[in-house]
């Protein structure tokens, strides 16, 4: 039984049901051996540490899945992930001809293409990868709006009050993100992945039936979270894991092939794996 080899970043919320079931005993009670190793902040070039083999999965929204294939890396989708992607904007802002912050990688045109052509009409698109950056033009006003996942949007809640949640992506009837592992990691260790996504759901159930008091305490004590970025978890819940969707899978696939943002149509047969 092979161990699945992790980097994860500690900011992230979605990493927490995996830190949980190292922790609380999650991944012991399900047989499944893990190497996790967690850093302190987002690490983007962690990305191509699954493109090198350095480790055995990796989470995101599905457009790194096909940015993986594309560079040669051969891996399956497992599961969908709780959606945490927001548009955010200054309150009054017109929403005609709106400066939206975007990273140029990303969900984005595919949601503008389908979510968001009711909200949003012929918006500036101002391309910036860097969050932070995005930010801070949004508080010195070279922006009106951006997209990000939390724990960024509730940070941006607290510190610009001026601003307002125009979307989020729970609204959606699609999930475009995913864990998604190597495939020959897979097929030697199909039991192992199952019980890895079995383990992850038993945590973040568990931490869906705490209170808010108790779900901040146990990001501090089980997570090694400092008291301020705990707090943002107060009221957060994790969504059901569910095997990656067929139809959502073929839109984007389909999307990003029209589109040329891929040199070749990806199929669900090769590409999605079931665990539930």
């Amino acid at each position: 039984m092979e161990k699945i080899r992790l980097v994860q970043n500690k900011i992230n919320p979605l990493v927490l049901p995996v830190i949980f079931a190292d922790k609380l005993g999650y991944f012991e009670k399900f047989h499944v051996p893990v190497d996790l190793t967690v850093t302190e902040t987002f690490q983007f070039a962690q990305k191509s540490s699954f493109v090198a083999g350095d480790v055995d999965a990796m989470m995101g929204d599905l457009t790194f899945y096909f940015d993986y294939r594309q560079h040669g890396k051969d891996a399956f989708v497992t599961t969908d992930l709780t959606r945490t992607i927001q548009l955010l904007a200054k309150k009054g802002a017109p929403k005609e001809g709106l400066r939206v912050g975007v990273a140029r990688k990303g969900l984005f045109p595919f949601f503008m293409a389908h979510d968001l052509k009711t909200v949003l009409k012929q918006p500036e698109i101002v391309w910036i990868n860097n969050t932070y950056e995005r930010i801070q033009m949004l508080q010195n006003g070279e922006i009106d709006a951006l997209v990000a996942i939390e724990p960024f949007i509730t940070d941006i809640l607290k510190t610009q009050s001026d601003t307002e949640i125009l979307w989020h992506s729970k609204n959606s009837d699609k999930n475009m993100v995913m864990w998604c592992f190597d495939r020959k990691f897979y097929d030697n260790n199909v039991e192992t992945v199952t019980n890895f996504h079995h383990a992850l759901e038993a945590a973040a159930k568990n931490f869906n039936a705490l209170s808010a008091d108790d779900k901040v305490l146990q990001a501090i004590k089980i997570a090694q979270y400092t008291p301020e970025a705990a707090e943002n978890l107060r009221h957060f819940t994790f969504e059901k894991q569910h095997n990656y969707a067929t139809k959502d899978f073929e839109l984007l696939a389909d999307f990003l092939w029209q589109t040329g943002e891929v040199s070749q149509k990806y199929h669900t047969k090769d590409c999605l794996r079931k665990v539930f």
